[in-house]
């Protein structure tokens, strides 16, 4: 990791997006020695009280307008793209965002790209009919989708040279209002159609183990723990429930994706738990 990657986490005003917060700041500043900067969507109330904690823990945390009211319905995952239009205002042009989602965590230093990149994702599909019409309404022939639609299959974290952040951010909403139908997936999907109405060239990393199945072991340095199971699923902690997190009632085996979650989760509360919170 050069010195030039500066990790900005976009995030939602709310306890379900508060916890993970902290948790991806300790990761962060445990294992990778790095302090990333966290920029929170106005959602038209107070700062949620996780966001002050990590303002007291040293973290980078800044505001920024809701992007999630789209031409035509509130789309909340807009808000990653708006993360971007924002980030670009605020990073000097040689260095490179890092745009992650905050349900991630770090195990040692990863190797990220210092060109346009992100992290490959099985389940993307630009062959779907969804995605052929969003391409469609952005007047982009199929064949440059058919020419890079491997290497769009990507998500966070992905590697964005700052010179280019801005045009990327505003071509990556436009995509995203291309989209007729909403899924939670569209927002990945834009991204790749956003590099292609512009011409940009995506370099596909591996560097993510998702927690799909959570017993099995960790072999890269981040963990995404996007999915969950009837052991442990990061849905089960919004709003009166988000304080229990720190409190994980189970075991798992060391090594594993979910004994990594339980051993950060542990830390992580002990490194908040001083008399300062």
């Amino acid at each position: 990791m050069k010195p030039a990657h500066r990790i900005i986490v976009s995030t939602e005003n709310n306890a379900y997006s508060g916890w993970q917060c902290k948790l991806f700041y300790f990761s962060a500043v445990t294992r990778l020695k790095h302090q990333p900067m966290f920029i929170v969507h106005d959602s038209g109330m107070d700062w949620q009280r996780d966001f002050h904690d990590l303002v007291r823990a040293g973290a980078t945390v800044l505001a920024a307008p809701s992007y999630a009211q789209g031409p035509r319905d509130f789309y909340q995952p807009r808000n990653t793209a708006g993360t971007l239009t924002h980030a670009a205002e605020i990073c000097a042009d040689d260095e490179l965002i890092v745009l992650c989602d905050p349900d991630m965590i770090f195990l040692g230093e990863p190797r990220f790209p210092d060109v346009l990149s992100g992290n490959f994702y099985s389940y993307m599909n630009y062959d779907d009919p969804d995605v052929l019409a969003a391409a469609q309404n952005l007047s982009l022939p199929r064949a440059r989708i058919e020419k890079q639609k491997e290497e769009l299959r990507c998500g966070v974290p992905y590697v964005i040279p700052s010179k280019i952040a801005q045009s990327l951010g505003e071509a990556w909403l436009e995509a995203t209002d291309a989209f007729s139908k909403r899924s939670w997936i569209d927002i990945m999907h834009a991204f790749g159609l956003a590099a292609v109405k512009l011409g940009l060239r995506v370099k596909r990393t591996d560097i993510v183990d998702v927690n799909l199945h959570q017993d099995t072991r960790v072999t890269k340095k981040i963990i995404h723990y996007c999915y969950g199971d009837e052991v442990w699923e990061k849905r089960s902690f919004i709003d009166e429930q988000a304080c229990e997190v720190w409190h994980p009632k189970i075991s798992a085996r060391k090594g594993t994706i979910l004994g990594e979650l339980v051993t950060q989760l542990h830390e992580a509360r002990e490194f908040y738990s001083n008399a300062y919170f």
